[in-house]
């Protein structure tokens, strides 16, 4: 294992950061530096940078090291894939709030914008996020996210849930989706909708392969659990209907 990092002097020590921005990854040695940057750059300071790496084989150990002094925690060992580094990462950032930015992903300059709408340490907080350019993103109901994730990118999420739940590691690239799932259907927290675009998120990543056998099995009971039976007959209504039209 190979670990670095610093605690940024424009903060006391003993001082929480607003918001955690942490960044899992593996050989990304030619994004990377774009990320950090995007981080390094936002106009307020309460921010800190988590990096967990896979124990990448290209340069990125190189990177994070030239980045150091701007990085809050970083750490370079072997993982079990996306969703066990992300757990790692959990028991190291400070913040009431943290976000999930890959390697190959950027915060916008209005990603600041959000820091006066984090009121509340048991709500999840949504945005839009940049897709190819092509600004995505809309207030959501329950159905929809039944159907259909919102990516991490746009979410802030209160420590408040990570005190809770865990990603679920059997799901290979959808355990943000069933981790989604539970906090909707959670009394404990709420949702609210900011119409603000605040990341660029890479559309080639590790989800635009959609390939989660585990996730894919499990769906349907899960939006019963979570969602109710309504949601349930309407899921699988509009799944036959798929099927029946090839």
């Amino acid at each position: 294992m190979v670990e670095g990092g610093y605690r940024c002097g424009k903060r006391a020590k003993n001082e929480s950061p607003l918001v955690s921005v942490v960044t899992v990854c593996y050989n990304a040695g030619d994004t990377l530096v774009k990320c950090i940057e995007s981080v390094k750059d936002q106009v307020f300071t309460s921010v800190e940078h988590v990096i967990i790496d896979g124990g990448s084989s290209d340069h990125t150990l190189d990177i994070l090291e030239a980045y150091n002094q701007q990085i809050a925690y970083w750490r370079s060992e072997p993982d079990k894939g996306i969703y066990h580094a992300m757990n790692r990462a959990l028991h190291h950032f400070r913040g009431s709030w943290v976000i999930f930015l890959g390697a190959d992903d950027q915060l916008l300059p209005t990603f600041s914008l959000m820091a006066p709408h984090l009121t509340d340490d048991h709500t999840l907080y949504y945005s839009k996020v940049l897709y190819d350019e092509v600004p995505v993103g809309r207030k959501i109901n329950g159905y929809f996210l039944a159907k259909n994730n919102i990516c991490h990118q746009s979410i802030l999420y209160p420590k408040a849930v990570f005190d809770k739940y865990r990603f679920e590691e059997k799901y290979r690239l959808y355990a943000d989706h069933y981790l989604n799932m539970q906090c909707w259907s959670d009394p404990d927290f709420a949702w609210h909708y900011c119409d603000v675009v605040t990341a660029r998120f890479a559309t080639d990543g590790a989800s635009a392969q959609r390939n989660d056998p585990a996730f894919k099995a499990d769906k349907a009971s899960l939006i019963k659990e979570h969602f109710g039976r309504s949601a349930y007959w309407r899921y699988l209504f509009k799944e036959f209907k798929s099927a029946v039209r090839g």
